[in-house]
């Protein structure tokens, strides 16, 4: 349990700093830049960021898998590394090419081959960067994994909108797109230098035989991420635009503690994978520490709500601190579903793991649509209650229908000491 929690406590560091950073980067550029131009550039890192997740084809989740038995593990992260770096870079063209039609003001801002062209392969290194935090956890690399992208990273991005204040909107962009670009290119190089074995891109069988893994990851990751894409058009289209505000604020607030649950589940399935034997165990103290730590965290939040909102004016105090606090309930189901989620991937029962993710997400929606009449309060209490009906619908699976082994298969080859 200690190195689970020391981990943890550096995963849960490393957040924060990254958290910290963006609040820095976004103070800055509102100091340097015209708000239309600091609009445009949150709305392209938002959209490369979503694309980048969308390019990692469940790579991200697969990797952590197939290491802990590979054969082949440095060609393993190549393999990985080229999948997702080209899907990004194909994304985000196609993304670039349709703006014209889709949002012709953002179109302006990629309005050359250059600047569509550096866009695609910044994306495709933030892809790039995705893949390389899960590899980081897959072989219990913490403190690589927070130098770089906890200060490396967060140093880079305070300072380059200083150096590329005068570019507009594309500018500030790029300072986000390259100081994660250049964190993922020094995620490779650490992991590479640490892995043994071949480097050409020629996948172990370990890989290959998880390509199913990797897809019903990839199709849970959607249905996950789904809700969040469709509550905000709820919500601005039953309420209008100035409770959608509210709504987005708190929810961006609540970000912050969804985020470090979500990296404790990722950093404690990468656990679970690497035991050889005593996984059970290793998994009921995974749950202690990711339900109890996020509701350790919802009573803060439920406490410094108001006090968060503040930042923001007085307006979002009055209509958001009671969605906000529902939002921190709600990271509890979130953390419990995390839970449930790691639970099925560990038994490697690819319907089971679609599955249950299908029903919490349908569960969201159609609560969310039921309800969003009645307030922001109602959508955020709809979030918690399918991510809860997630978790136990994993739960009631892994215990009953399809559990998971005990013990790990035997690798085929050691880590060398780090």
């Amino acid at each position: 349990m200690s190195r689970l929690l020391s981990s943890s406590v550096l995963v849960v560091g490393t957040t924060v700093l990254m958290a910290a950073a963006g609040a820095v980067f976004w103070v800055v550029a509102a100091r340097l830049a015209t708000a239309e131009d600091v609009g445009l550039a949150g709305s392209l890192v938002a959209a490369g960021d979503s694309l980048a997740m969308f390019a990692q084809l469940g790579l991200n989740i697969a990797i952590v898998r197939a290491l802990a038995t590979s054969s082949r593990r440095a060609a393993d992260v190549v393999t990985a590394a080229l999948v997702v770096v080209s899907a990004g870079g194909v994304l985000a063209l196609g993304y670039a090419l349709l703006l014209p039609v889709t949002s012709p003001r953002l179109a302006e801002v990629l309005s050359s081959p250059l600047t569509i062209a550096l866009f695609a392969v910044l994306v495709a290194m933030t892809a790039l960067n995705i893949l390389t935090d899960s590899v980081f956890l897959a072989l219990d690399r913490i403190w690589s994994y927070l130098r770089l992208n906890g200060v490396l990273m967060g140093v880079l991005k305070v300072g380059l909108p200083l150096a590329l204040a005068g570019v507009g909107a594309f500018g500030l962009y790029c300072s986000v797109g390259l100081a994660v670009a250049a964190c993922a290119a020094g995620s490779v190089w650490s992991i590479l230098h640490f892995l043994p074995g071949p480097r050409r891109p020629a996948p172990s069988p370990e890989l290959l035989a998880n390509r199913g893994f990797a897809a019903a990851g990839y199709v849970t990751y959607v249905l996950t991420v789904l809700p969040l894409l469709v509550f905000p058009v709820l919500v601005v289209n039953a309420l209008g635009s100035a409770r959608a505000g509210s709504y987005f604020i708190s929810f961006q607030v609540a970000t912050l503690l969804n985020a470090v649950v979500l990296a404790v589940a990722n950093l404690s399935y990468a656990e679970a994978e690497r035991a050889r034997t005593g996984r059970h165990a290793v998994v009921r103290r995974s749950g202690l520490l990711i339900v109890g730590g996020s509701a350790v965290g919802c009573v803060a939040m439920v406490v410094l709500a108001p006090y968060f909102l503040a930042i923001f004016g007085d307006h979002y105090v009055d209509s958001g601190t009671t969605t906000l606090r529902v939002l921190s309930l709600a990271c509890v189901g979130a953390a419990f579903n995390y839970w449930g989620m790691l639970r099925l991937r560990l038994t490697g029962n690819l319907a089971a793991m679609i599955g249950s993710q299908a029903v919490s997400t349908v569960v969201m929606l159609v609560l969310a649509v039921a309800l969003v009449d009645r307030g922001t309060v109602w959508v955020a209490a709809a979030w918690g209650v399918g991510h809860a009906v997630g978790g136990l619908i994993g739960w009631l699976l892994t215990t009953t229908v399809v559990p998971f082994a005990d013990a790990a298969p035997v690798r085929t080859e050691e880590l060398e000491p780090a």
